[in-house]
């Protein structure tokens, strides 16, 4: 598997992580790493601000596009850049965009395998996030 495949597949477990709701690897995922957005890294206040459906899941679809992959000479660190569009249904609100913008992400490679080094989530287009987040702006500065 090349490189490229390798850090796509890591930008995939993300969203698989947080929409089926599996915060143990959510944690993996950054327990060496950083999450911010807008370039600000959300206060504690923000870790239980996701609200959560009897499935245990957000109700959500992450999906990613437009990713931009840049990997260093030496084959040890790596950029990308993607679009993410999120959706979200819940029993009282149909299927719809209730976020778009990109994630900016910082990788390195470690004993042979990749690592999110930092995830920034920016240039947020929200739209209703009233059944995901219990107040928006904990996690999301201009929400």
């Amino acid at each position: 598997m090349t490189d490229e495949s390798q850090i796509q597949r890591l930008m995939n477990r993300y969203c698989y992580a947080i929409d089926g709701g599996d915060f143990a690897t959510f944690q993996q995922l950054f327990e060496q790493a950083q999450w911010m957005a807008e370039g600000q890294t959300p206060g504690k206040e923000s870790a239980n601000n996701l609200i959560l459906y009897p499935d245990g899941t957000p109700r959500t679809k992450h999906v990613i596009s437009n990713i931009q992959i840049d990997i260093d000479d030496r084959g040890t660190a790596a950029n990308a850049r993607s679009y993410v569009t999120v959706y979200q249904a819940t029993d009282d609100l149909p299927l719809q965009v209730i976020f778009a913008g990109e994630y900016f992400d910082q990788f390195v490679k470690e004993n042979d395998q990749w690592r999110f080094a930092v995830r920034d989530v920016r240039h947020a287009l929200i739209g209703d996030m009233s059944k995901h987040l219990r107040i928006p702006s904990l996690t999301i500065s201009g929400a």
